[in-house]
């Protein structure tokens, strides 16, 4: 008898085991709609990269769920009177290569990231003057006090990689809780758990595919099928395939981001503001809102979403009203009663498709001729945003955790500034927001979104809410006001 309750004992134990060793062997399906551009992150421009990157790169500090910072490869910082020097002191952490991360590796990296010669991005760290080594970890220097500093090394471009890495674009070394498996070009990016990860927790996920789906309906399918777990960013339009299905569940949160038909103000004759002010007169917001969106989000006049709270100005509203018959009188003023235009749409975005064949039609309605353009998100990438070479686009910009990074990219010459807007008192205005607190900082984005609206770079339509749809049963799902997806939060 005791025998036997020894052994029905032992493998009670053995079937724990097992069970519990399935249970961290799953694999996890997430259905996204396009590639990154690049692993090497002061090459990439793509959000993409960064909602898969977030699991791989670590910096000194990243974003957490309520939009702030927290120590990552950092264990805490310290920062002296003036706010010109942080002393950051490194944890113990290893590379997924095995090697351990060093000083030497943070100045390697942040140096690289605002190197012109290899950053697409170099300008966002301008505010460094030297980053040198320091008893138990880094201190950078910057040139003057800047409020947004910290917030700046949460971002993609700022993560730590190894000083001996070699091409990172296609094979990332980081130090994150994932690491690259593999990666099938439009087809699927694979992660591996990292299982030598410093915070000594070990994700529930062996592995994590990230699956290249870029159609919204196949998506759908996939998920009803069980062939895919996750759908982090699901398109309102098919919200109502899965919104009854009782094996779903769609949580919805603030996206953060903005939605802009970006015109190029360095092109005849959108250089006009008459011209940019009759686009924008005779846009219907609601309609879009409704048709492409489905009623749902925010309506914006402003760069920045509703959700950076405190510094969103909501006085806007009335600056641009659905007004087209004021919208033509513009256009015979500025000479333009024929206007013709190319509004490129990216293919691989079904909102951002749909609000474009609306507003197409609302401009046609007015008697511009619209011709629309449809190319692939590389294809977008190259000749809207690096070359520049566009009438009128539309697009979705990501939210970051600070208003500078948001307002700093339609400043004078900006890396990020495709618009190729120009404005003195608005530059002015982002360079003494930097150096700005409190109230006073306020008011200085107050007034920088009313130039915005006013001069338009861009007609600012919605910031759309993100709706995560996922299996019934996966739970620990995160919403960050940045474009990421937390995989190491995920369990079954």
């Amino acid at each position: 008898m005791n025998k036997r309750i020894h052994l029905s004992l032992f493998i009670a134990v053995l079937l724990v085991l097992a069970l519990n060793s399935l249970a961290f062997g799953q694999v996890l399906h997430i259905a996204i709609p396009q590639d990154p551009d690049s692993f090497d992150p002061v090459q990439t421009i793509a959000a993409a990269t960064a909602e898969v990157a977030f699991n791989i790169y670590e910096g000194l500090v990243k974003a957490t769920p309520e939009g702030g910072v927290e120590g990552a490869l950092a264990t805490h910082w310290e920062v002296n009177e003036d706010n010109t020097i942080y002393t950051f002191y490194l944890r113990e952490a290893l590379f997924h290569d095995g090697t351990p991360v060093t000083a030497d590796d943070v100045i390697s990296a942040l140096n690289r990231a605002r190197d012109p010669e290899s950053a697409v991005r170099f300008g966002e760290l301008s505010m460094i003057k030297d980053i040198r080594p320091t008893g138990g970890g880094v201190q950078i220097e910057l040139h003057e006090a800047n409020g947004a500093f910290i917030y700046t090394l949460a971002e993609v471009y700022a993560v730590i990689f190894p000083a001996h890495a070699g091409d990172l674009s296609r094979n990332p070394i980081g130090t994150g809780p994932y690491y690259l498996q593999e990666w099938k070009p439009n087809q699927q990016i694979e992660l591996g758990r990292f299982e030598q990860h410093w915070s000594g927790k070990r994700p529930f996920f062996e592995e994590v595919k990230f699956l290249i789906i870029p159609d919204e309906n196949s998506m759908v399918l996939n998920l009803k099928a069980g062939r895919v777990d996750l759908i982090p960013r699901l398109e309102m339009s098919v919200l109502h395939q899965v919104q009854n299905d009782p094996a779903i569940e769609v949580v919805s949160s603030p996206m953060n981001l903005v939605q802009v038909f970006a015109i190029n103000n360095a092109r005849s004759p959108f250089d006009n503001l008459l011209v940019r002010k009759a686009l924008a007169l005779s846009v219907n917001r609601p309609e879009i809102l409704v048709g492409a969106a489905w009623g749902q989000g925010a309506l914006l006049n402003s760069a920045l979403s509703p959700s950076m709270v405190g510094f969103y100005n909501d006085s806007l509203d009335d600056v641009n009203p659905y007004d087209p018959a004021r919208a033509r009188e513009l256009l015979k003023e500025a000479g333009q009663e024929d206007l013709r235009l190319t509004l490129t749409l990216p293919a691989n975005y079904p909102l951002h498709m749909q609000a474009g064949e609306l507003v197409a039609e609302q401009w046609k309605a007015i008697g511009i001729d619209v011709e629309l353009r449809v190319v692939e998100w590389g294809t977008w990438l190259e000749r809207v945003y690096t070359q520049r070479d566009y009438d009128v686009s539309v697009i979705g910009l990501a939210g970051r955790l600070d208003p500078h990074a948001i307002l700093v990219r339609y400043t004078t010459g900006n890396s990020r500034n495709f618009f190729n807007f120009s404005n003195a008192r608005y530059d002015q205005l982002i360079a003494q927001g930097l150096k700005s607190v409190g109230e006073e900082r306020r008011a200085l984005y107050l007034e920088a979104q009313e130039i915005l609206a006013q001069e338009l770079p861009g007609v600012f339509i919605m910031d759309p809410p993100q709706l995560a749809a996922m299996s019934k049963g996966l739970q620990g799902w995160k919403s960050y006001p940045t474009y990421v997806v937390d995989v190491a939060s995920l369990y079954r």
